[in-house]
């Protein structure tokens, strides 16, 4: 987390903003399971477990969205077979997908 979203002041570390006084706990706690669904989801890999993968991953970036995240649901969604969800998640994160030509400047 970069800033506070009650307020939008420069993040610091704590679990209560300086400015407007917000508890960030609650969403300090969603960031940090997101992490270790993701460190689940990387393990599953590892393992062969696709399955797995694919439901970490999706609970990593359903509870803290970020574009590592969803590049790891995406790699889990073509793993499992996918593709519609993975090719969604590679638009939207804006990486070029196999075949898809980019034209500079448009």
């Amino acid at each position: 987390m970069d800033n506070c979203p009650a307020c939008n002041a420069k993040y610091k570390n704590k679990r209560i903003c300086h400015r407007c006084k917000t508890d960030l706990g609650p969403l300090l706690a969603m960031e940090e399971e997101a992490l270790e669904q993701k460190q689940s989801a990387v393990s599953a890999y590892r393992a062969n477990e696709f399955g797995k993968m694919f439901y970490h991953a999706r609970r990593s970036v359903c509870l803290f969205y970020t574009n590592d995240g969803a590049r790891l649901l995406a790699s889990a969604a073509v793993l499992e077979g996918r593709f519609d969800l993975a090719l969604n998640l590679w638009k939207k994160i804006g990486q070029p997908v196999a075949g898809q030509v980019s034209s500079p400047g448009v």
